[in-house]
């Protein structure tokens, strides 16, 4: 274990110095606010879950709260307690700068993983018994998604990412909220139809009437719509994906990295930004690869102009003609984009093809 300590110090050191992972761990998934990557101690394999804090409301987010890795340690250490399979915390370390959250390393041993035999049905009920069971022991899940579970090789599921969760504040409302969420998630995966899967959340005790069936039927369908505008709405906000730069003339998005060479066009700033919204639409609900990686929109109350960025690779292609594609990709799915509009829309109810 003391060979264990040196390094786990060396990769807090690191952390502390460049915000990032350590050079020792591979990348499983890299955020804007967070990573996590897999590395090895001399111990065994672990998984590094690191936090910098790059924004200001990330930093005002936890400016009064426990930094995430403490967090969802204290989390994890419930969990054990109640005897529902978890990873083991092996070291935890934050940082505050002038009170203000800094950094944040949370080291957890990995879990052996196997590949698991049940049916969708099945794999629905288990996910739902770890709800309840979280439920039962006061632990309330704000994230509960497919992704937060794995199987055991003695056949067992183990929950992850406890980051989301809190104490207290059990009862219908959360319980409907965890039952809307694995319910639309296998829905929309394709796994199941929602009328496969509410008698599944019934026989386990995640929804107690017909009225709460309903209820989480509608409330998936909503989540599921938000989810999607969100995704869209990221082209304007600062992201994983996309920067957003505020000048004294306007502001400027664009898609992370380098812009390849190309120049700005620029034309009227409410159909512009149209088009970049229309782009990033079809990106999301089409498939659509984005052509566009900036644009620049003026305010409105100045005279200033507002451009898209166009590259050299779209030599040829008549820059109007495809504004007019992303402008028509906008109006197609302006119920996502909208808002004004507060309709909700059927939870599927047929698997994808």
């Amino acid at each position: 274990m003391s060979d264990d300590g040196a390094v786990l110090a060396s990769w807090w050191r690191e952390h502390v110095s460049t915000g990032g992972l350590p050079a020792a761990a591979t990348v499983v998934q890299q955020r804007l606010v967070r990573a996590v990557g897999r590395a090895e101690l001399p111990s065994g394999p672990v998984f590094v879950k690191v936090m910098a804090f790059p924004r200001a409301k990330d930093r005002l987010r936890y400016l009064f709260r426990a930094l995430p890795g403490a967090h969802e340690a204290t989390m994890l250490a419930a969990v054990a307690a109640a005897g529902i399979p978890c990873p083991r915390v092996v070291a935890v370390e934050t940082l505050r700068r002038r009170l203000l959250p800094h950094r944040s390393m949370l080291v957890l041993r990995a879990l052996p993983v196997a590949p698991t035999t049940r049916t969708w049905t099945e794999q629905l009920a288990a996910e739902a018994r770890i709800g309840v069971a979280l439920l039962a022991a006061g632990i309330v899940h704000g994230d509960l998604n497919l992704g937060n579970f794995v199987t055991l090789p003695g056949g067992e599921l183990a929950v992850l990412d406890l980051q989301s969760a809190r104490r207290g504040g059990g009862g219908c409302r959360a319980r409907m909220d965890i039952a809307a969420r694995l319910l639309g998630e296998h829905v929309v995966a394709g796994h199941l139809t929602a009328a496969a899967g509410v008698p599944v959340l019934r026989a386990v005790g995640l929804l107690t009437s017909d009225v709460e069936a309903a209820a989480v039927l509608e409330l998936a369908a909503l989540r599921h719509r938000l989810w999607l505008r969100g995704r869209i709405r990221r082209c304007l906000q600062q992201s994983t994906e996309y920067s957003r730069a505020i000048r004294w003339n306007g502001v400027e998005h664009r898609q992370r990295g380098p812009l390849p060479a190309g120049q700005w066009h620029c034309g009227p700033r409410a159909f512009l930004r149209r088009a970049w919204l229309g782009q990033r639409a079809l990106q999301v609900l089409e498939g659509r690869s984005p052509r566009l990686p900036a644009i620049f929109c003026g305010w409105p109350w100045l005279p200033s102009r507002s451009a898209v960025y166009v590259p050299d690779s779209l030599r040829g292609v008549p820059v109007q003609a495809e504004l007019q594609v992303l402008s028509e990709g906008f109006e197609r799915h302006r119920q996502w984009l909208d808002r004004r509009w507060h309709g909700t829309l059927p939870l599927q109810t047929a698997g994808r093809k």
